[in-house]
């Protein structure tokens, strides 16, 4: 089948089909009376059904990004838990809402490959759209609308940098603020109850990824700019009280189980250090947020490059224009125009500022680009040319895109994943705890075992930062409290990320101490080593 999907005339029937669909929403944008005479609706209905088609046909069965496998071992140690909250909230890295759909399927009973994991992150990517369809139709012809969100699903159903197209945090992290942004240009602010939960709603957003929350604060000062238009005084505490309610609650929580050191650590200090200091990348503030590393980081694929043309190019002309002529219709214009600046420099922001030049970080700047470009169409009038220049571009790096699509590579250490893999569960039951000392979350996914630690890996306990002695701590507690029963040592540069000889275990007094005194040696595979916890 791979043969097939990925033969020369397959990819030229997928790039003409793509070619020919973007051809029809550009007609429609131009004339939207032709033939033939579809809605808006049922425009975008058939847009969704081939960017799942595209989608499902190339998603392969294994691990395109590390991060997708750690949502998995995330997802299926809930399915499995006795208390699936408490676990949801501690084994998801600080980010139980990114996982929840995740957990949800296992807890159902839908156990999750890496092809299932994909789908459902294509359809979360729908409903994203979906929403954000409906935020621009309001102010846009249906069709123009369709054609904005219809950029994204091209290059998604056809990039093939798999760090950028895999399931990540960043999708729910964009549906959790495209139904923010839904809900505020659609608020009732006469309802104490809706500015309440809207509040509650983007407080949350901590919990759904860190990186949004700059976003978060850009939509909360807009709320609150509405509401004193309004006068509505007393609705601001509301919105205020409301944002601060999910941290509160979880202070609640993590007090009433004495257990308040792993909210600050696992949430918040963790982050912080990752954010805001040198100790996960060497770049300066002055080097993080410079114009040469923005236009480097952009760039830096070559299947993502026309489309940042196509969209920012976009916002350059109709800043442009605009400066020229101001050109505004209303109040609500000029504030959905700052709103979108600020949106987008908020996500450039959060995408700068840890200083790693993660391809998938860059997903956060695809709904403010697109946002500001509707704003700019609408205070100018849309002019077909306009948008029939940013389509094309994006539709040439499609083409480009499916032209080169190449499949997943297998990684060199498949052989030595399959058979560890085998031997864990022939040495377990799907119930037993694993740890894998390393950075291999996929054995947790071939072998379908849940975290004995409340990470899926141990990067963050042997790598030296200001953080690990309290993982170090945290990491003792968890093998001591969950007594999970096998032990992996995967620290080899075969399969693990960031191997070296100076994290192995053996050069942690404490947790060498602790294995050699539970755990015993019951197999060798090459260089990996199983231990077994010993029995009482």
């Amino acid at each position: 089948m791979e043969n097939l999907l990925y033969s020369l005339p397959f990819r030229l029937f997928g790039i003409f089909l793509l070619i020919g669909w973007s051809l029809l929403l550009g007609w429609k944008v131009r004339s939207p009376d032709s033939r033939p005479r579809l809605s808006g609706r049922s425009i975008l209905g058939i847009s969704f059904l081939l960017f799942i088609g595209i989608r499902l046909l190339y998603a392969p069965n294994r691990e395109q990004n590390v991060d997708t496998s750690t949502w998995i071992a995330t997802a299926l140690t809930v399915g499995q838990a006795g208390d699936p909250l408490s676990t949801l909230l501690n084994y998801s890295d600080g980010r139980p809402l990114a996982v929840l759909p995740l957990a949800i399927a296992e807890l159902v009973g839908i156990p999750l490959n890496y092809r299932i994991t994909d789908f459902m992150g294509v359809l979360l990517w729908c409903l994203t759209l979906w929403l954000f369809w409906r935020i621009l139709k309001k102010y846009l012809a249906e069709e123009t609308a369709v054609v904005l969100v219809w950029f994204p699903i091209l290059i998604i159903s056809t990039v093939f940098n798999h760090d950028f197209a895999s399931y990540n945090t960043e999708i729910m992290g964009n549906l959790w603020l495209i139904t923010g942004l839904f809900w505020i240009l659609n608020l009732n602010i006469r309802s104490m109850g809706s500015v309440l939960a809207l509040g509650f709603w983007l407080g949350c957003l901590p919990f759904v990824k860190f990186q949004t929350v700059p976003m978060g604060v850009v939509f909360g000062l807009f709320c609150l700019w509405k509401l004193y238009q309004a006068r509505r005084w007393t609705a601001i505490p509301g919105l205020v009280g409301g944002a601060l309610m999910p941290v509160l609650l979880l202070l609640l929580y993590y007090g009433s189980r004495g257990d308040l050191d792993s909210f600050w650590g696992d949430y918040f200090s963790n982050y912080f250090v990752y954010s805001y200091t040198t100790q996960y990348s060497a770049l300066s503030t002055g080097d993080r947020f410079s114009p040469v590393r923005v236009v480097r980081y952009l760039f830096h694929s070559y299947q993502l490059g026309l489309f940042w043309v196509g969209v920012f190019g976009g916002i350059l002309l109709g800043v442009w224009r605009l400066v020229r002529r101001p050109v505004f219709r209303s109040t609500d214009q000029t504030e959905r125009l700052w709103l979108g600046a600020f949106w987008l420099v908020a996500s450039f922001y959060a995408a700068l500022q840890a200083g790693n030049n993660y391809t998938h970080y860059l997903l956060f700047l695809v709904f403010p680009g697109l946002f500001l470009l509707a704003v700019l169409y609408e205070i100018h009038g849309v002019y077909w040319k306009w948008v029939g220049i940013s389509l094309s571009l994006v539709v040439v790096q499609a083409s480009v895109n499916g032209f080169f699509r190449k499949p997943l590579p297998i990684h060199p250490g498949e052989p030595l994943f399959q058979a560890v893999s085998a031997e864990i569960q022939r040495r377990s039951q799907p119930d037993d705890g694993l740890v894998v000392w390393g950075y291999v979350d996929r054995l947790h996914v071939y072998a379908r075992r849940p975290m004995g630690y409340r990470a899926s890996d141990t990067f963050w306990v042997y790598y030296p930062t200001s953080t690990q002695p309290f993982r170090m701590k945290e990491f003792l507690s968890d093998l001591e409290r969950n007594q999970p029963l096998l032990f992996v040592d995967a620290m080899t540069p075969r399969i693990s990320m960031f191997a070296d000889e100076a994290f192995e275990f053996e050069n942690f007094p404490a947790i060498k101490t602790y294995i050699d005194r539970h755990y015993r040696l019951v197999k060798t595979i090459e260089d990996v080593r199983i231990f077994e916890r010993k029995k009482k």
